[in-house]
């Protein structure tokens, strides 16, 4: 991590002398660092764009990138902005449609983003999409208003699927059975998820549609059926099976085909995650006596040792760029590390947080995990780069197992 921020560095010396873009690189070149931020919203003030401009002030905060200074109605956020030091100014000026949004270097009088906005029904939708936006252009990173974390809870006695927004918003019920559900997983995102079903009294792999509720078993085998990991680029599944009488991880497609099996030893090979790009997996197994986080191409080749730090590691989980896996430890409790792809250097994130079952937000900074260490288990927001966190407000009791759509 610390040999990418010195890179980082040395690339930008140059543009700092001869460009005017320091918010950018204010941005990107020390991720702990945060840019202050005022917004100016232009428009009549009424429930509608109150609910915009305090969902954009939590979105932009939620971001990790920003530090906001002042969130106000302004009559004209051109004239109001004089008034202004803060070094990024947000301008909000209503138009016949909607808003156009211009997000200008106070410093430097640049403008760094500019776009006009319909006006949709949700105010926090448009306010989501605004915030993504310039996150995406001001940092190269994709923004994560929009996204959706699927989770399970037995709030109503039952263990049940759930989805609900980042920000705790739109909370909604995916699941209603007489049996155990578990491991949900996002398939195709915003339409289709994977869960394991105990229907019939043990575990299956089930697609479902989320616009239609239609559910179609597409694993069944003797023994055991879990821990899938969608590989999203190349359509295929990686899955532990114990259809040869021990958990094995196999590969198969996203109908259930399947087309390879990539371990088999004496051992418990478990918890796989495909990277992005499909072409290598990480996992747990205790082939050498403890369990541990491991790496081989989706064809069981060049197998890698990638945790040293207990006698314990479980919950790999490749970052959507690709370039991290996170993974639990035990030591003094249960703690995060991860480790750097590039460099093989390993960051402790935290000790003793009592963290299960992982899950990565789009923009590789965020990631959502179980807190186990109360009696009813809550899900928690975990900023890797400042470390803020912040518990998901479910509105449920005992929630766990999260995946975070991307």
């Amino acid at each position: 991590m610390r040999r990418f921020f010195f890179t980082i560095c040395l690339l930008v010396i140059t543009e700092i002398a001869f460009s005017s873009t320091t918010v950018f690189l204010q941005i990107t070149k020390n991720l702990q660092e945060k840019a202050e931020i005022v917004l100016l919203l232009g428009t009549e003030r009424d429930s509608y764009w109150e609910k915009f401009l305090s969902t954009l002030k939590r979105d932009l905060t939620y971001s990790g990138y920003f530090t906001i200074d002042d969130a106000i109605f302004v009559e004209s956020p051109d004239i109001a902005k004089k008034r202004y030091v803060t070094q990024i100014i947000f301008q909000g000026i209503k138009t016949p449609e909607g808003i156009k949004v211009v997000v200008e270097d106070n410093l430097e009088e640049k403008i760094l983003f500019e776009k006009d906005y319909r006006k949709t029904e949700d105010a926090l939708y448009l306010a989501h999409t605004v915030n993504d936006d310039i996150v995406l252009h001001l940092t190269e990173k994709p923004g994560i208003a929009r996204s959706k974390i699927l989770f399970v809870s037995n709030a109503t006695g039952k263990y049940e699927i759930y989805c609900i927004d980042y920000d705790g918003e739109n909370l909604k019920q995916i699941t209603s059975t007489d049996y155990m559900v578990h491991y949900p997983r996002w398939l195709i995102p915003d339409r289709e998820i994977l869960y394991i079903s105990y229907e019939g009294g043990w575990p299956k792999l089930v697609r479902m549609n989320l616009k239609t509720g239609e559910k179609k078993t597409i694993l069944a085998e003797p023994g055991l059926n879990a821990c899938a990991s969608p590989s999203f680029k190349t359509g295929e599944i990686a899955v532990v099976l114990s259809r040869s009488g021990r958990p094995d991880i196999y590969v198969a497609d996203f109908n259930g085909r399947i087309k390879k099996q990539i371990t088999s030893s004496n051992s418990t090979d478990a918890s796989p995650s495909f990277s992005p790009d499909g072409s290598t997996i990480a996992f747990v197994s205790d082939r050498y006596g403890s369990p541990q986080i491991y790496t081989m191409t989706k064809e069981g080749q060049r197998l890698k040792r990638i945790s040293f730090l207990s006698g314990y590691s479980t919950s790999p989980a490749y970052s959507p760029d690709g370039n991290y896996i996170a993974y639990v430890f035990q030591r003094d409790g249960f703690g995060l590390a991860v480790y750097e792809v590039s460099t093989g250097e390993t960051r402790i994130i935290g000790q003793g947080l009592g963290c299960e079952d992982i899950s990565w937000a789009p923009d590789s900074r965020h990631l959502v995990y179980t807190d186990s260490r109360s009696k009813s288990a809550s899900l928690i927001i975990l900023d890797i780069i400042s470390g803020e966190k912040r518990i998901l407000n479910t509105g449920k009791t005992n929630s766990f197992s999260p995946s975070w759509s991307q």
